[in-house]
Formats: C-alpha cells, sequence, structure tokens
C-alpha cells in the first residue's frame, strides 16, 4: 500500500507538471458557464451528461496522451527493473485520473445544479466511470508507436463505448446494451440526478465493478507485452 500510494502521488506530480490538470480545469470552467446558462428544466439531463462524460470520454483522452508521453521518454524500459508491479503501475494511473474526475464531477454538480442529488449514486458512479475509461483509453495508446497512429486507432474503441449510451433514450431491446460499463455509468450518474431504483442502480454497481476487473486484466496483459517491445 505504501508503495501505491507513493506511486500515486508521482503520478499527480506528472501529470500536474506536465499540464493535464490545468487542461482539465479549463475544460471543467466551460462546463460550467455552459450549464449555468441553461434552463432549470434540462438542466438535470444536461448536467448529468455533462458530468458522465467528464471522467469518461476526457479521461480516456488524457490517458491516451499520457501514455504515448511516457513511451516517447522511454519510461517503461525502466519501470521493468522496479519493484513496481504492472498492477499498481496501472491502477495508480487509473486512480489518479479519477480523483480529478470526482472533484471535478462534484464541483460541476455542485455549482450548476440546485435539485436533488443522490451522492451515493453519483460518488461511485464517476470512480468506476472514470477507473474503466482510463484503463480502457490505454488499450489504443499501448498498440501505437506514434501519435498519428494513436488518433486512429483510438476512434473505434471511444466509438465502441459510446454509441451504445444512445439505448438510454430508450428504444426496442435497449436492455440488450446494458451489460456495456458505459451504459451501466451513464444510467447510474443519470440516476442520481433524476432517479433510480435501488437495485438497477445495485446492477449498474456489480456491472462496472465486473468490467473494471476485466479491463484491468486485459490491460496488465498489454502492459507487459508493451514493456518487453520497449525493451526490445
Amino acid at each position: 500500500m505504501y508503495r501505491f500510494l507513493n506511486t500515486l502521488k508521482a503520478d499527480i506530480t506528472f501529470q500536474f507538471r506536465q499540464g493535464f490538470y490545468a487542461i482539465y480545469l479549463l475544460v471543467t470552467m466551460v462546463y460550467m458557464v455552459v450549464m449555468m446558462k441553461l434552463p432549470e428544466s434540462i438542466k438535470a439531463v444536461a448536467v448529468s451528461l455533462t458530468v458522465f462524460s467528464d471522467p469518461s470520454v476526457l479521461g480516456f483522452f488524457f490517458i491516451g496522451g499520457l501514455v504515448m508521453l511516457e513511451k516517447d521518454q522511454g519510461m517503461f524500459r525502466y519501470l521493468t527493473v522496479t519493484p513496481l508491479s504492472p498492477g499498481e503501475y496501472l491502477l495508480s494511473k487509473a486512480f489518479s485520473m479519477a480523483l480529478v474526475a470526482m472533484v471535478a464531477g462534484s464541483t460541476i454538480t455542485l455549482v450548476t445544479f440546485s435539485g436533488h442529488v443522490n451522492w451515493l449514486y453519483l460518488i461511485p458512479g464517476i470512480l468506476l466511470t472514470s477507473l474503466f475509461f482510463t484503463l480502457y483509453g490505454i488499450l489504443p495508446a499501448a498498440k501505437s508507436r506514434t501519435i498519428n497512429q494513436y488518433f486512429i486507432r483510438m476512434v473505434p474503441y471511444l466509438l465502441f463505448m459510446v454509441v451504445p449510451c444512445f439505448s438510454a433514450i430508450g428504444f426496442p431491446y435497449a436492455y440488450l446494451f446494458n451489460i456495456f460499463p458505459s451504459v451501466a455509468g451513464l444510467k447510474l450518474i443519470m440516476g442520481a440526478f433524476t432517479g433510480l431504483a435501488p437495485l438497477e442502480a445495485l446492477l449498474n454497481l456489480f456491472i462496472l465493478a465486473v468490467m473494471n476487473a476485466l479491463i484491468l486484466r486485459n490491460v496488465i496483459k498489454t502492459y507487459a507485452h508493451m514493456a518487453t517491445s520497449e525493451e526490445a
């Protein structure tokens, strides 16, 4: 645990110095300005969609850029000879992004929304959604050697998770898309603003937890291959 906390602190410091948090702050401020100008009748849906996109889409992009930056700096050659395990390294990256997403999402909610919010749904929803998309965003970056390759690879990855979210508006057999962690995260976060049955909330939490475990296992294998390729 001590080694993980030190790694988390180092990741936060590195991301701060590289300007990631400054960009995150700017985007969050733009979100808040836009949300504050919306009519109250649509604010619950608009704010929930904004809070969802903050840890998902932004987390996906930021971690991709971060991995590409570390690859260019040759970081992975050094990580293979440290006592840091792949799981610790990857979870440190994911939690550093998740903490920022939680602060940003909570701030947007507190500043722009005056209605009732179920924080028992919102905080776990932001945390688990951010963790998943951050880990998921490592996959296209790990398989890319240049930034241009990354931009090409990330599109189908992102569409694969974002497109199913449209099932939330309701259409025949929309329930089939509930297995997607992006849909589970969206429903949980929206439910914090618009209401959600406790059993459905628990199901969405379960889906997110299971999918996070599966994506972590997949990313650890990808990381091991990436580190080996860097050594070669």
